[in-house]
């Protein structure tokens, strides 16, 4: 008896620190994970005009760091830094550019920071500073994951990112339909986006303790059949500071992704009425100080390994983007690309891309002089000139 006592005394020495540690130790806290990738890109633009000069620029279009996990079950984190056109001073690889980076001199910022609350998978609550639900490409595609190695110009339309709070779902109830709305401060939205200009904070104790009352409302609706299609349909509403006085200002946006057997297709358009007066495309501000602006898109990419025609995976793209601006000007950029994944199992771990840009503009832009502030500047990924770019990336 006195054996099996000591026994059992000694079982519980090991048993009951065991149980404790697995207790603290469940699916209650399954972070963080750390992830991260870095784009490393070379760069070199033609016929930029008399007096200028052409030649090969090395950077750092994107690099990401961040951690994620559960806190409790049910409740998420994402945070990510950024440390976007590191080595890049001024405006980045091409002329007027725009940038994630509010000094457009490479410097870090907290790109993401939310957590995610969902009781129920079809009414979770997101809060936190994160991407507004306006733009098929943007909210379903991460950086590392694009075809191409900018974003079309219709970027520069959408409020972006900004601190807010957010009810969403995805496949509510098995129905393939999604949704999302929310409400977002317009002080801390991505720098050079028409809903971007000149916001401020209100008066009395300013920072994070009195807004300015003013808000960027933005929802969304997609459907999706799964790889072969989604369809999407979105907008925002919100407030920018103009030069008339006003600062009531809409978007709006349609879009479609999809494949099948290695074929991949994605379009959209987004429109923006009543913007600030960003000077995109030498945008002319109407009688009350606001501009009105447009974007459409149409991608197709064929991967040949996922086709069987090649044992390496490659996948050629193209793209036809256009920009244009009421009033003022046309940007068209035609992106001809191929991306080689190293490994098809995990292609965006590491890949490369190809990409040759044929810039076309219209309007009373004149091709043979520089593309500066008398005729107004690119819009956010817009490319003035014939531009050669090829990227290496790797992630984890």
């Amino acid at each position: 008896m006195k054996k099996n006592l000591i026994a059992l005394a000694v079982a519980a020495a090991f048993v009951v620190p065991g149980v404790a540690f697995a207790a603290d130790t469940s699916n209650a806290d399954t972070g963080p994970v750390l992830f991260g990738y870095a784009q490393i890109t070379g760069s070199q633009q033609w016929g930029t005009g008399p007096g200028s000069s052409n030649g090969l620029i090395f950077g750092a279009n994107r690099i990401r760091l961040g951690f994620k996990g559960e806190a409790a079950p049910g409740v998420t984190y994402f945070v990510q830094g950024a440390w976007d056109n590191a080595g890049i001073i001024g405006d980045g690889l091409n002329d007027g550019l725009g940038s994630n980076i509010a000094t457009k001199g490479g410097q870090a910022q907290l790109m993401d920071a939310y957590i995610n609350y969902a009781p129920v998978p079809f009414a979770q609550l997101q809060v936190g500073k994160f991407k507004t639900p306006e733009g098929l490409e943007y909210n379903s595609l991460m950086g590392n994951e694009l075809p191409f190695i900018f974003r079309n110009m219709g970027q520069s339309l959408l409020p972006g990112r900004s601190a807010g709070a957010m009810l969403h779902a995805d496949d509510v109830m098995g129905t393939g339909i999604g949704y999302a709305v929310g409400i977002f401060d317009n002080t801390s939205l991505d720098s050079y986006t028409a809903f971007s200009n000149a916001n401020t904070f209100g008066g009395g104790q300013g920072g994070l303790l009195n807004g300015n009352g003013k808000y960027i409302t933005s929802a969304m609706v997609s459907y999706s059949l799964g790889s072969l299609l989604t369809a999407e349909v979105s907008g925002s509403m919100g407030t920018a500071q103009t030069i008339g006085g006003g600062d009531n200002l809409d978007s709006w946006n349609v879009g479609v992704h999809g494949g099948l057997m290695g074929i991949h297709y994605a379009a959209g358009y987004t429109r923006t009425n009543g913007t600030s007066t960003l000077d995109y495309m030498g945008a002319i501000p109407n009688s009350v100080g606001t501009v009105n602006a447009s974007d459409w898109h149409a991608d197709l990419g064929a991967n040949l390994y996922q086709m069987t025609l090649l044992p390496l995976d490659l996948e050629p793209v193209v793209r036809y983007d256009q920009f244009h601006v009421d009033g003022a000007n046309t940007l068209s950029n035609t992106t001809v690309g191929v991306n080689y994944y190293v490994n098809p199992n995990n292609p965006h771990a590491a890949e490369i891309q190809l990409n040759y840009i044929l810039a076309t503009r219209g309007g009373n832009i004149n091709n043979n002089s520089s593309f500066g502030y008398v005729n107004g500047t690119p819009p956010i990924n817009g490319v003035a000139y014939n531009t050669l770019m090829l990227q290496f990336q790797a992630g984890f």
